[in-house]
């Protein structure tokens, strides 16, 4: 088991640890739906869960329920964290489809 000493989050609350590192783990990346993507483009653009349910045909609960999946494939807490990681490992572009 490695010693904690050399843990790169060493120092950290633990609840802002990540669950894991997205390049470390790609495949979890590839189990995002294209539909989790699309509701993930439309955050980036300060649309609410209601407004892209209303784009994109869906409810506004089922919209949160693919970002929350979306968050948790990519290891983050937070819409913003979540954005931010898709748009390091190029999943959504600048700009809502």
């Amino acid at each position: 088991m490695a010693s904690h000493s050399n843990s790169p989050h060493r120092g950290e609350p633990r609840s802002f640890r990540p669950r894991f590192e997205a390049e470390h783990h790609p495949s979890s990346a590839r189990l995002i739906t294209e539909r989790q993507l699309e509701c993930l483009a439309w955050v980036q653009e300060g649309k609410s869960a209601t407004d892209i349910g209303v784009i994109l045909g869906l409810s506004g609960r089922t919209v949160e329920k693919h970002i929350i999946k979306v968050c948790g494939h990519l290891g983050v807490k937070t819409r913003v964290q979540a954005v931010v990681r898709a748009r390091e490992l190029g999943l959504i572009r600048g700009h809502a489809p």
